[in-house]
C-alpha cells in the first residue's frame, strides 16, 4: 500500500513537471511576440519607450484586475506579511526591469543588451540553490553554457559593430538580468501560496505605481493620438503575448524550479528571430542558426524525464 501511494505520488510529480514544461514553453513563444509588436509601436508609430511600458503595464492591471474581481474575488485576497515580496517583485521585477532594458538597448545596443539580460538564469541557478535548496547538477551546468554561449551567437556580439559597451552600460546591463531573475524567485516563492494570476496581478499592479510618477513626469501619457491601429497594438500587445505569456510564465514557476523555467524562458530571442525571419524576410547568419540550436539543445536537456512506476 505504501508503495502504490509513493509511486502515484511521483508520478503525479513527474506529470506536473512535464505539464510546467510545456506551459512555460508555451508562455516562451507568447512572450517572444513581444518584441515584434514593440518593434511596431516604437518606430512605425513613434510611441515613446516609457509611455510604453507604462501603459503595457498598466493596461494588464486593469484587464486582470477587473476579470479577478468579477470571477475570481477570493484570488485577490493577501496576507499582508505576503505583501513585500509582491511589492518587491512588482517595483524591481517589472517596473525597474523595463526602465533598465530600454535603457540597456540604448547605451549597449539590442544584440549586447539580450546578452545581458539573460545572465538571469546564472543568478536564479544559484540563488535557487541557497532558497529553495535546488541542486546545481552536471545537466544544469551544461544547460547554462550552452545558453550563454548560445545567447552570444544569437546575438552577434562577437561582432565589433555590436560592441557598444561603456561601464554603466554593462551596469544596467547587468541590472536587467538581475530585476528579471527576482521576478523569477519571488515569483516561485509567491506561488507557492497564491494563485499564479493574482501574483500577476500584484505585480504588475505595483509595477504600474512605480512607473506612474515617471509618466507624470515626462507628460505625454496618450502619446498615439487618434493613432487607432496604433492602439489596437498595444492592446492586443497587453492582453494577448504580456498577460497571457507572463501569466503562463507564473503559473510554470507554481510547476517547475524557477532555474529551470529561467533557461527555458532563453528561447524567446530565439522564436523572436525565427518570426523575425517569417515576418520580415530578416535573414539568419550561420553562427546565429548554431546558437539557437545551442539553446534548443540547453532546453532539451532540461525536459523532465518520465520513469516507468511499478506498482505493487
Amino acid at each position: 500500500m505504501a508503495t502504490t501511494s509513493r509511486s502515484q505520488l511521483g508520478t503525479k510529480s513527474e506529470t506536473t513537471s512535464v505539464r510546467g514544461y510545456f506551459i512555460v514553453l508555451l508562455a516562451t513563444a507568447l512572450l517572444s511576440l513581444t518584441g515584434i509588436l514593440i518593434k511596431y509601436l516604437l518606430v512605425d508609430y513613434n510611441m515613446p519607450p516609457l509611455n510604453l511600458a507604462f501603459l503595457r503595464v498598466t493596461i494588464v492591471t486593469g484587464a486582470l484586475g477587473l476579470a479577478l474581481l468579477l470571477f475570481k474575488r477570493t484570488y485577490l485576497k493577501i496576507q499582508a506579511r505576503h505583501l513585500i515580496y509582491l511589492i518587491v517583485m512588482g517595483v524591481v521585477g517589472v517596473g525597474i526591469h523595463q526602465l533598465a532594458w530600454i535603457t540597456s538597448v540604448q547605451l549597449n545596443g539590442a544584440a549586447v543588451a539580450t546578452v545581458l539580460v539573460y545572465i538571469n538564469p546564472t543568478i536564479v541557478a544559484l540563488v535557487s540553490v541557497r532558497v529553495f535548496g535546488e541542486r546545481l547538477d552536471r545537466t544544469k551546468i551544461t544547460a547554462l553554457i550552452l545558453t550563454l554561449v548560445g545567447m552570444i551567437l544569437v546575438a552577434q556580439i562577437y561582432m565589433p559593430e555590436n560592441l557598444k559597451l561603456n561601464g554603466w552600460g554593462i551596469l544596467i546591463g547587468l541590472l536587467t538580468g538581475a530585476t528579471w531573475a527576482t521576478y523569477a524567485i519571488l515569483g516561485q516563492i509567491i506561488s507557492r501560496r497564491y494563485s499564479p494570476w493574482a501574483s500577476l496581478f500584484y505585480a504588475f499592479l505595483f509595477g504600474a505605481l512605480f512607473l506612474l510618477p515617471l509618466q507624470l513626469w515626462a507628460g505625454n501619457i496618450l502619446s498615439l493620438g487618434t493613432q487607432w491601429s496604433g492602439w489596437a497594438i498595444l492592446f492586443f500587445l497587453a492582453l494577448g503575448p504580456t498577460l497571457i505569456g507572463f501569466g503562463l510564465y507564473n503559473v510554470g514557476l507554481s510547476k517547475i524550479p524557477a532555474s529551470v523555467v529561467a533557461l527555458i524562458a532563453t528561447l524567446e530571442p530565439v522564436f523572436s528571430i525565427i518570426l523575425a525571419y517569417f515576418l520580415f524576410g530578416e535573414v539568419l547568419a550561420l553562427p546565429q542558426l548554431v546558437g539557437a540550436g545551442l539553446i534548443l539543445f540547453a532546453v532539451i536537456l532540461l525536459r523532465p524525464k518520465m520513469q516507468q512506476v511499478e506498482v505493487n
